[in-house]
């Protein structure tokens, strides 16, 4: 199940990075709304993402070849929440300079997550049963 869930997270904290971009480019209220929203769904789906990794690193044989991928979800995660505390300011302080940045630490943390996983799952297959 968490193969499947995984890319919720990520998928949506990209997507956050890009519509603070063109929030940016346009001023544009409804840009800032998504981001909000894609947040929420992202941390939503981030939260249960990890209470599942959290289940199969307890039951996994091997470990250490999931433990770089929970602490790089697990910062993401945590980037992103402080991320949705300041896109919750109103107007152009919500995204700029703070929400940006946060919004780019996260994503790039996200993918360096994916990255890790796909690379614990070449390492050892069993981890996906």
């Amino acid at each position: 199940m968490y193969p499947a869930l995984l890319p919720i997270p990520i998928i949506c904290f990209v997507g956050a990075l890009i519509t603070d971009f063109a929030y940016i480019a346009s001023a544009e209220m409804m840009w800032l709304d998504f981001s909000s929203w894609l947040l929420l769904a992202g941390l939503i789906g981030g939260g249960v993402a990890g209470s599942l990794l959290i289940v199969e690193l307890v039951r996994a044989h091997d470990r250490r070849a999931l433990l770089p991928h929970f602490f790089f979800l697990l910062a993401a995660w945590m980037a992103e929440v402080f991320n949705s505390f300041v896109h919750s300011r109103d107007g152009w302080t919500a995204v700029v300079p703070t929400g940006l940045s946060l919004s780019i630490v996260a994503t790039v943390l996200g993918l360096l997550a994916g990255w890790f996983w796909q690379s614990a799952y070449r390492r050892s297959p069993e981890i996906v049963r």
